[in-house]
C-alpha cells in the first residue's frame, strides 16, 4: 500500500496543505459575514458552474455529459441537475434570494422588512417584542430561521452590532432600523473588503495563467519576506516597507497612463501590478 512518503502522495498532501491554508484564513474572514450553509451552496454552484465551462473550452461545440461532470465534481447527476437547473433559470431570483439568507440574522432581516412592506402585524410592524415564546420576535425567528442551536439573543447582539435596530431594554422591545442586511461593522468595511478580494482575485489570474504558461509567458509573480523580524521593530519594519511601496505605485501609475485607451470598451483588457504589505504572527 502506497505511503505518505510516496512522491504521488507528497504533492497531494502539498497542494492540500497550500489550499487548506487559503480557505483558513479567508473563512476566518467570513465567520459572521456568510453562514457556512450558505458558503457550501455558492462552492457547489460555482465549482459545478467553472467545472462545466472548463469541460466546454476542452470539448468546444460538445455538450458535456452529465457523467464528466460527476466526475470532475465528485457530485451525482441528481445534484447535478438540480444546480444545473437553478444555475439555467431564475438565476436573478436565486441571486436574491441566496443574499437575504447569507446568515441566520440577514434572513430574520429580510422576513421583517417583508412583512413592514406588506403591512402585517398590529401597530407600528417595525417594533417586536422580545423575551418570551409568545414574542412577537421569537415568533418571527421560528418562523424564519432553523432555532436549533441560535439563540434569540445571539441574533439581537448581532443586529445591534451592525446597526440593524434598535435594542430597548427597558421596555423588552426592537425597532429595524434598516430595510436590508448588511454585515459590514463599519462604513469603511465594503470599500476595505471589495479591494482586499478583487487583489486576490488578481493574484489567482495570474497563478492561473503562471501554471498553464511556458516558463517564457509566465507573468511576474514575486514576494520578498524575513522570517526573523524582531516585533519591537515592527511599526518602524512597516513605515519603511510603505514608503517604498508608495514610490513604486507612483511608477507603476507613470508607466501605465501612457498605454491607456481613450475609450471605454468591451475587447480591452484589465491588466496592472498589485501592491500590499503582509505580516503573520507564528503562532
Amino acid at each position: 500500500m502506497p505511503t505518505i512518503s510516496d512522491p504521488r502522495f507528497k504533492e497531494a498532501d502539498l497542494l492540500a496543505r497550500a489550499v487548506e491554508n487559503v480557505f483558513r484564513k479567508l473563512i476566518r474572514f467570513l465567520v459572521g459575514r456568510i453562514s457556512l450553509v450558505k458558503l457550501q451552496e455558492m462552492i457547489r454552484h460555482i465549482y459545478v458552474e467553472e467545472t462545466e465551462k472548463k469541460l466546454r473550452k476542452d470539448r468546444p461545440g460538445k455538450n458535456v455529459p452529465l457523467t464528466q461532470l460527476a466526475l470532475n465534481t465528485g457530485l451525482d447527476t441528481r445534484t447535478l441537475t438540480r444546480v444545473r437547473a437553478r444555475l439555467e433559470t431564475g438565476k436573478q431570483q436565486y441571486r436574491r434570494q441566496f443574499l437575504a439568507e447569507l446568515t441566520p440574522e440577514s434572513a430574520v432581516v429580510e422576513a421583517w422588512a417583508g412583512r413592514i412592506a406588506r403591512g402585517e402585524g398590529e401597530g407600528d410592524p417595525s417594533v417586536l417584542d422580545y423575551g418570551t415564546d409568545d414574542a412577537g420576535f421569537e415568533k418571527l425567528l421560528r418562523s424564519t430561521i432553523s432555532t436549533r442551536g441560535i439563540t434569540s439573543k445571539s441574533i439581537i447582539q448581532r443586529l445591534v452590532a451592525t446597526r440593524s435596530i434598535e435594542h430597548d431594554r427597558k421596555g423588552r422591545r426592537l425597532r429595524l432600523l434598516v430595510d436590508h442586511y448588511s454585515p459590514y461593522l463599519s462604513d469603511d468595511e465594503p470599500n476595505i473588503i471589495n479591494a482586499a478580494f478583487s487583489a486576490i482575485s488578481n493574484l489567482i489570474s495570474t497563478i492561473e495563467h503562471n501554471v498553464e504558461a511556458g516558463q517564457e509567458e509566465r507573468l511576474f509573480q514575486r514576494q520578498a519576506w524575513t522570517f526573523r523580524l524582531d516585533p519591537a521593530d515592527r511599526a518602524e519594519f512597516r513605515r519603511t516597507l510603505r514608503e517604498m511601496l508608495e514610490q513604486y505605485e507612483s511608477a507603476a501609475v507613470q508607466k501605465i497612463e501612457p498605454w491607456e485607451s481613450d475609450t471605454y470598451g468591451n475587447e480591452l483588457v484589465t491588466a496592472g501590478v498589485g501592491f500590499y504589505y503582509f505580516e503573520e504572527d507564528n503562532m
